[in-house]
């Protein structure tokens, strides 16, 4: 009786482990993709003040250069939208894995009860 339970233990023990370093792998994957995403922002957002920063420099039409920094803003909005598209997707992934790692905790939790009452049984 004193075995079964320390197996069951040790069974359960085992599981949380390796429920938790799967959980630590997906975690540090997410950090990763969306760090990328944001330094992909950073670098957008950051070009797209030089290119405004240029254009006023150069500029000597102000109607010309009201219609270039319109088109900038567009082209920068439209690259934004991207980015929030892609982390939308990165996050949607993570919501899979986050929801099949639960669901294997759950069995594995309930695998070493079930074992040790068809014993008792």
């Amino acid at each position: 009786m004193q075995n079964d339970i320390l197996k069951n233990i040790e069974t359960l023990n085992k599981a949380a482990i390796e429920s938790a370093k799967r959980l630590g792998d997906i975690n540090m994957r997410t950090l990763e993709k969306l760090a990328q995403r944001n330094i992909e922002a950073a670098a957008d957002y950051l070009d797209g003040s030089m290119q405004q920063l240029k254009l006023m420099g150069e500029s000597k039409d102000i109607q010309a250069t009201v219609k270039e920094q319109a088109r900038l803003g567009t082209q920068l909005n439209e690259k934004f939208v991207e980015h929030a598209k892609k982390t939308a997707e990165v996050l949607s992934e993570v919501k899979g894995e986050l929801t099949d790692w639960a669901q294997d905790g759950m069995k594995a939790a309930g695998a070493p009860y079930s074992n040790g009452s068809k014993k008792a049984a």
